[in-house]
């Protein structure tokens, strides 16, 4: 439901409607609103009252400034790792995500958005590294629901998808760091020092 956007960021959950629309006791929506909870999805108040996460300008910064680091080093492995299979996979994954874009269907959009980007953490073959990717994922998925504003941004980040690619099945692996970067130091407002960091320049955009 949060995914899909029934419940939006900062929106309280009520337990009890929660309960009666699913037909099952409150124990249950109980157990689940705290392991939501534990993976930043969910807030849950003094009062015991729970809200879908809304994160601040500071949050977003830190989730991405962890997105891009895992990134890039999910890219430096793919790299080394992936197959000719692998890489049509992402190719694939790239055209559903803009289908669901030129659609205008958001939840599919952010989704194939995302299973692109663990696809590159997946095929980088360090379980534990995927593991991160998808708890960061997670709350990325809220983020993009709360920055969403129309197809034609959304087309422009999405293009940047194949290039990706492209830069992991050559190998190049400053160019893959640079596109990252790229891809998301806009949209999660990143420092430019930690762009440094990773040989970014604005000069070789």
């Amino acid at each position: 439901m949060i995914f899909h956007m029934e419940f939006l960021p900062g929106i309280k959950i009520s337990e009890p409607q929660i309960s009666e629309r699913l037909s099952i006791s409150r124990t249950p929506v109980h157990d689940a609103l705290r392991r939501l909870a534990a993976e930043g999805l969910v807030k849950i108040g003094t009062n015991r009252g729970a809200a879908v996460a809304q994160f601040t300008d500071e949050e977003v910064r830190e989730i991405g400034t962890i997105r891009l680091s895992q990134d890039i080093l999910s890219a430096q492995l793919a790299a080394y790792y992936g197959s000719a299979a692998d890489f049509e996979q992402l190719c694939r994954l790239a055209d559903v995500c803009e289908e669901a874009a030129v659609k205008g269907d958001i939840y599919g959009r952010i989704k194939a958005d995302n299973d692109f980007h663990l696809e590159i953490s997946r095929v980088s073959g360090n379980s534990h590294l995927y593991k991160q990717q998808y708890a960061i994922y997670q709350q990325v998925h809220l983020i993009q629901i709360s920055k969403y504003t129309d197809i034609e941004d959304s087309l422009i980040q999405i293009h940047h998808h194949v290039p990706i690619i492209e830069s992991i099945r050559n190998a190049d692996l400053k160019e893959a760091a640079r596109l990252i970067c790229d891809h998301i130091k806009d949209f999660y407002r990143l420092d430019p020092y930690l762009m440094k960091c990773y040989g970014y320049s604005q000069d070789a955009e």
